[in-house]
């Protein structure tokens, strides 16, 4: 995915209290979420050194604002804007095939 909907109100008001290394962790950690548009699997020194970051700064943000299963960490409103565009790529996709709309 090449861009996503970034709500810099809500992004604000959730991330006021995060230091400034926590911050880029967090902006990072998205970035690469939409990326790949899918969970990023642990361990954390892993994901820490994929960004570039310590973990320090990384592990407070994963525990904050993703949740852990199966060893991957799941952000909860970043996989529902992913799924709802998955799923605009195959109804485009299809009205392609069909011939869209038709004066």
């Amino acid at each position: 995915m090449n861009w996503y909907k970034f709500q810099v109100r809500d992004y604000l008001v959730s991330t006021v209290h995060l230091a400034d290394a926590e911050d880029l962790a967090y902006r990072r950690l998205l970035d690469l979420y939409y990326l790949t548009e899918r969970s990023i699997p642990g361990p954390v020194s892993a994901i820490a050194a994929k960004i570039k970051l310590d973990v320090d700064c990384v592990q407070p943000v994963l525990d904050e604002f993703f949740t852990l299963e199966d060893g991957r960490y799941r952000h909860q409103e970043a996989d529902e804007f992913i799924f709802k565009r998955q799923h605009q790529r195959v109804v485009n996709g299809i009205s392609g095939r069909i011939g869209g709309s038709r004066p």
